[in-house]
């Protein structure tokens, strides 16, 4: 399966969506990977968009440092930029999309209601780590507009690791058997890049170890 990995850079605007997705295909076509109805035998792992990067971080530490208000208040312009660039892009997938990111908001949203009884790392990445998954959804989406017959796919539910938050390690045999059973050979997926879950769902960080070793497996298919 081709690999082909988003940066945030190129979560920012239409143009660079298709940029980005002229070149995956034309690189897919080149190497025969089309299928007869356009459909790429790929896969998209998805960065956290740049314009809400930073600003996912700043609403960590807020709310770590016990500044609810401010935590709640910085993630609403998070949302508010996020809405900006669904409709820059999006025309009739925007509906579908918005309802997306409402579930993935409420993650965050119902974390900054409680109070902080863990270490830091702990909360910055369940915070941060929703925002590849942001990413991933919004690029979902533009496929689909695109007439892309693309598969979502939270990798958060393949990817298993250990709860060494910032820099957790994938546990290899539990998560290759569950790549193998998600994704689908000839089709095109759309997923997150350098994240993955606890056995107890909590969002983990992945060293760059971690997520070479998820790129190769997930080539491997």
């Amino acid at each position: 399966m081709q690999v082909h990995q988003i940066s945030a850079q190129q979560i920012q605007s239409k143009e660079a969506f298709l940029k980005t997705l002229a070149a995956c295909t034309q690189h897919a076509e080149g190497s025969n990977s089309a299928t007869a109805n356009n459909t790429i035998s790929a896969c998209y792992l998805v960065e956290t968009p740049a314009l809400i990067d930073a600003p996912l971080s700043e609403v960590s530490s807020a709310f770590f440092d016990g500044n609810k208000e401010i935590a709640l208040q910085l993630f609403e312009a998070v949302k508010n930029n996020v809405f900006a660039l669904v409709d820059g892009i999006l025309v009739d997938q925007k509906a579908a999309c918005i309802s997306r990111l409402g579930d993935l908001f409420t993650e965050i949203e119902w974390l900054l209601h409680d109070k902080p009884v863990r270490a830091f790392p702990y909360y910055k990445d369940q915070i941060v780590c929703t925002g590849a998954v942001l990413g991933s959804a919004l690029f979902y989406h533009f496929l689909l507009e695109q007439g892309v017959d693309a598969v979502f796919v939270d990798i958060r539910d393949c990817i298993v690791t250990s709860d060494d938050f910032g820099e957790a390690g994938v546990l290899e045999s539990i998560t290759q058997a569950r790549i193998q059973q998600t994704f689908i050979p000839g089709r095109t997926h759309v997923t997150q890049a350098g994240i993955g879950a606890t056995d107890q769902n909590e969002n983990a960080t992945l060293t760059a170890e971690g997520n070479v070793w998820v790129l190769k497996t997930i080539k491997g298919l």
